[in-house]
This record gives C-alpha cells, structure tokens and sequence, in this order.
C-alpha cells in the first residue's frame, strides 16, 4: 500500500509543478502584453488568469488520482486473474514457475557465505480419481479447494504455493533447509490427511503423497523438478499418504542426481501436467 499513496503523492506533486509552471507563463505573457502591472486592468487580467489557473488545477488533480486509482485495483484484478489458479486461488503453473525461477536466480548472486537454502516440493492426492468417480466432480473440486488453503494457511507469507495441474501442487519453501523442509512436508500431509469431504454417509478422508528436494546453490527449475517428482513416485509407490524428501550436495552430487532420476511422468504412477 505505501508504495501506491507514495506514488500519488508524487504525481500531485508533479501536477502542481505543472500549474505552477503555467502561472508563471500567465505571469509573463500579461507582462508582455500590458508591459507592466502598473494598470489595475493588468492587475485585474493578471488575478482573473491565476484564479482560474488554481480553480480548475484541484478537480484535475482529483480527477486524476480517482482515475490512477480505479486503473491500479482494475490491473490488480487483471494480475489475480492471469497469475492465479481459477479453482485454488493459488499460483497457476505458470506463474508458480515464474516466482521460483526468480527466487532461485536471487540466490546465484549470493555470496556462498550469504546463502540460504530453499526446498521444493510437490504434492498429488492420494486416488484422487477414486473421489471423482465416486463422490463427482464437485466433491473433488471442494478437496481441491480444501487442500490449497491448508497449504496456504501452513507455510510462511514468503514461501510460494502453486497448482501445477490437476490433483498436483508445488510448494517452495525460502531459507528452508533438509530439516525444516523435512518437518513442513510432515506438518503438510498431516493437516491434510485430517480433512474429509463428500456427504455426511460417505466421508472420505484426504491424504497426499510428497517428494522434495533441498538445495543451496541456484539449479534450474526443471532440473530441481525433476528430482522431486521422482521422489513423489517413491511416495507413491511406498504405499501414499507419506513425504520422500532428499537433499543436493556438491554440484558434481547434484548432476550425478538430475542424471539418475527418472523423466517427469515416464512411469506407472497416474497421470500429471508436467511443467511447461
């Protein structure tokens, strides 16, 4: 917010400048005309200009602000809509991609002293299918909902959730090492392995599988990706409803990882959007 007021401030200050700009053009141009303001028809040509001038300079500079505000919530509401899941209200894929390239790039002009580190993991719902096909659609879009809040309301302001596509969400936890990533992923599966949803006789309960990778040094977003998606399929395939979490050592360890893991979405487990 302190950056909008501080910038209307300094367009009524702009605006003012300009109104006195133009009093000091009326000033020399009845000068000019009368050759001095000794006559009370200059004086009186001279006080009628300046009065008009300020007069209509305040419902301008009212007139415009009221409009740089309406257009600011309007391409708020533009930003919200292109940048945010329509069913989740989270960070689509895109933009959740986005903000953690940029995030990761911040952490290449580090020094190695100054760096923190960050985890990213990514979640999918545990038969999700089961739930749509059982209890319809609508109840698989209230997990959906219910899922993104928790994880919402569980990580920090600054840590970025997302909806990658379908029953997948991305979460990246800033200045999270193997440790704290380990305990959040924990915290996360079982806020949601509380919830329940679909009518009163046939509650089902939710759970997610995760898989997450802690690093420290600026790695490409697919390639980090690529890791813990692989270990989400360990989750999987060690039964659901449980976090599979590694961490990135040395750089010549990290290549050896990205190497060994397995293609996004080359195996058995159910389909996802992969990220574009």
């Amino acid at each position: 917010m302190k950056p909008t007021i501080d910038t209307l401030r300094q367009f009524c200050l702009e605006l003012l400048g300009l109104t006195a700009t133009m009093a000091g053009v009326v000033v020399i141009a009845t000068f000019t005309y009368f050759g001095s303001f000794a006559s009370p028809v200059a004086q009186g040509s001279l006080a009628f200009c300046l009065l008009l001038l300020f007069a209509t300079a305040l419902p301008m500079q009212i007139y415009a602000v009221t409009r740089i505000v309406r257009l600011r919530g309007e391409n708020r509401r533009l930003f919200e809509f292109a940048t945010r899941d329509g069913l989740t209200q989270v960070l689509n894929r895109t933009a959740f991609k986005r903000s953690a390239e940029m995030a990761i790039a911040r952490m290449s002009q580090r020094r190695a002293s100054d760096l923190e580190p960050a985890t990213l993991l990514i979640l999918d719902a545990d038969h999700f299918k089961r739930i749509n096909d059982r209890l319809g659609h609508h109840t698989g879009d209230e997990a959906l909902t219910l899922i993104a809040e928790t994880l919402r309301r569980s990580v920090r302001k600054d840590d970025l959730v997302g909806r990658l596509g379908g029953e997948e969400f991305a979460v990246l936890l800033r200045n999270a090492g193997y440790e704290e990533g380990r305990i959040v992923a924990e915290r996360l599966r079982t806020a949601i392995n509380r919830l329940e949803v679909g009518p009163r006789e046939r509650r089902t309960r939710l759970s997610v599988s995760l898989g997450g990778i802690s690093f420290r040094s600026a790695v490409a977003f697919n390639a980090l990706y690529k890791i813990a998606d692989a270990n989400l399929y360990k989750a999987k395939e060690g039964g659901r409803n449980r976090t599979a979490l590694t961490q990135l050592g040395a750089l010549a360890q990290t290549r050896a990882t990205i190497a060994a893991a397995p293609e996004a979405g080359a195996r058995s487990a159910p389909k996802r959007l992969p990220v574009a």
